[in-house]
């Protein structure tokens, strides 16, 4: 075998490995999602005692997405990823015991340091190191594609051993232990396979590898800030988009059954398909950041075509086409957050670093707006115009897609500068 072929084998290899660990890791956390009543049955909590075990993981994420990105910088993201998979399920096995409260929130704030601070910026790291910025769309496109195709395997398996307890409270431990012993697995495949991918400076035992210095240099730059502000507009809009399904069950008379398939459609086959379109196309023109500032113009357009579209069986077949045309736009967007980090002139070895601030600025609305969302819908049930809560967050989404598009066109501009002042110091990395 070539060295181009060896090259471009351990890429898919390490993308392969690191999609089943990505696609894995958050399932445990967001089982609430899933089996939220078989998860109280067998807690013994309330729905609220829920929302809070969530609101504890979300806070500890929202801390740890900066501090992460720094901590993938100066260690081996294998190692990270190898930590982050068997620290989860370990945590996973005591979730499986099924504590009390208390002992549900720790498990919960576990999760949020082996999930977000020592594997997902080491998570985009390993990806970001594989290629130069040609390639970073195909990257991170096939990372969130085999995501997404792992997260549905998953989920199925889930459901086939929770289906195979005699109760719900023992398919929910059934479910626990299941996705336990997968990551298990995926920490196991990630110390064998992937490369061991250890930083210079680590290696030359600098005294102090956690400092601010890298994060200045890094939140000095505004272009990368913009990165975020993409993420942001997007991820929030994804938020809103939630309620699109129990929009066409109240206002279009879809069946559950349909409305259920088109939630998995939306939730998975949407996140695979326009990961994989998103990375092709956005390579091939030779801008992500151009790519995300044309799909916003396409979710400018079909959130404004959600409140334009008629209510009524009739329009079903309009508004099932712009649901999959959103949500194409949507997740083609969301595939490309931290495909922009080399586009942007960030160093190599600061990738993970921006990665931190990106996704600090990208998820920050989980803390919130779940919450303010919900009471938009909740706010008109019962009143003379009971959709009217959907329309306000459909004008959200386009309001959203809207600062998206301008934020894309900005850093584009500023980019541009960013790219003609590195030539010309003789500074641009090739």
């Amino acid at each position: 075998m070539d060295a181009k072929k060896q090259s471009n084998a351990r890429k898919l290899l390490t993308i392969v490995i690191v999609a089943i660990a990505g696609g894995l890791i958050t399932k445990l956390p967001y089982l609430r999602e899933t089996y939220m009543e078989p998860l109280q049955q067998a807690t013994g909590a309330t729905k609220t005692q829920l929302g809070m075990i969530m609101s504890a993981y979300g806070i500890v994420n929202f801390i740890c997405y900066f501090p992460g990105g720094v901590l993938a910088d100066k260690f081996s993201s294998k190692k990270l990823i190898v930590i982050s998979c068997i620290g989860t399920a370990l945590t996973g096995f005591w979730y499986w015991t099924m504590p009390g409260f208390i002992g549900l929130v720790v498990i919960h704030a576990i999760f949020a340091v082996t999930t977000v601070f020592t594997f997902w910026a080491a998570m985009v790291k390993s990806v970001n190191r594989l290629g130069g910025p040609e390639e970073q769309g195909r990257l991170f496109g096939g990372l969130e594609g085999g995501r997404g195709l792992i997260g549905t395997v998953a989920a199925f398996g889930s459901v086939a051993v929770f289906g195979m307890a005699a109760d719900d409270i023992g398919g929910m431990k059934n479910a626990i232990l299941y996705y336990s012993i997968l990551l298990v697995i995926a920490g196991i495949l990630a110390a064998i396979f992937m490369e061991n991918d250890t930083p210079a400076k680590v290696e030359k035992k600098e005294k102090n590898p956690l400092n601010m210095k890298d994060f200045m240099t890094v939140a000095k730059m505004p272009r990368v800030w913009l990165c975020g502000a993409l993420g942001v507009c997007n991820y929030s809009a994804l938020i809103f988009h939630g309620y699109v399904t129990a929009y066409l069950s109240e206002a279009f008379g879809l069946s559950a059954t349909v409305v259920a398939n088109l939630s998995v459609i939306r939730t998975y086959f949407m996140m695979m398909v326009g990961a994989f379109i998103a990375g092709l196309i956005s390579d091939k023109i030779g801008s992500r950041i151009k790519f995300i500032k044309y799909a916003f113009i396409g979710m400018v357009v079909f959130a404004t075509a959600y409140i334009a579209i008629p209510t009524g069986k009739g329009a079903v077949p309009i508004i099932v086409a712009n649901f999959v045309c959103f949500g194409m736009c949507l997740y083609s967007i969301k595939a490309l957050y931290f495909s922009t980090i080399d586009e942007v002139l960030v160093p190599k070895k600061l990738a993970g670093t921006a990665s931190g601030i990106i996704s600090l600025v990208t998820y920050a609305p989980e803390v919130f707006l779940y919450t303010v969302s919900g009471k938009m819908v909740d706010k008109y049930i019962g009143t003379a115009t009971p959709l009217q809560g959907y329309i306000n967050c459909f004008i959200a989404m386009a309001i959203l897609s809207a600062i998206g598009f301008v934020c894309g066109f900005i850093l584009i501009r500023l980019n541009r500068k960013a790219i003609a002042k590195a030539q010309a110091a003789g500074t641009l990395e090739a």
